[in-house]
């Protein structure tokens, strides 16, 4: 076994591309996650849209205060539109929970609601969303 003679290296490369690895993985994860938590913004939308068009367009200062009102009024409605998609959505994924709920054994509803609560928790902290309360709690109420 010639190859074992030579373990230290393998080991050695082995070691240095797990390394790299995890370094790479760590980083898309925290760059996509700071990307998506801005990106999640108009005032973010409308400032990286309007040095877009002005890098771009090389927009004169005359377009300059026309096109930001565009982008601004766009913005204003994208944001409105948003906001009732996401609470539409959040209507209908507490809607799926009630109807899972109903096919659930007690023992598994108290580990469901807790996971749904969690979720819940994540969506109110990370992305400042309040889903509607969660049927269970309502009856508890």
């Amino acid at each position: 076994m010639k190859i074992l003679k030579y373990w230290k290296v393998i080991l050695t490369i082995v070691l240095v591309f797990a390394a790299g690895f995890v370094t790479g993985s760590v980083l898309t994860f925290v760059h996509f996650k700071r990307a998506f938590e801005r990106g999640f913004t108009v005032e973010n939308y409308n400032a990286m849209t309007m040095q877009f068009l002005h890098q771009e367009l090389k927009l004169t200062p005359e377009q300059e205060p026309k096109v930001r009102a565009i982008v601004e009024e766009s913005g204003r409605q994208f944001g409105q539109t948003f906001g009732q998609a996401v609470r539409v959505s959040g209507t209908n994924l507490v809607e799926s929970w009630r109807r899972i709920d109903q096919v659930l054994t007690p023992g598994q509803r108290v580990i469901y609601h807790q996971k749904c609560e969690d979720f819940s928790e994540k969506v109110k902290k990370g992305l400042k969303i309040d889903l509607p309360p969660e049927p269970w709690q309502k009856a508890q109420r």
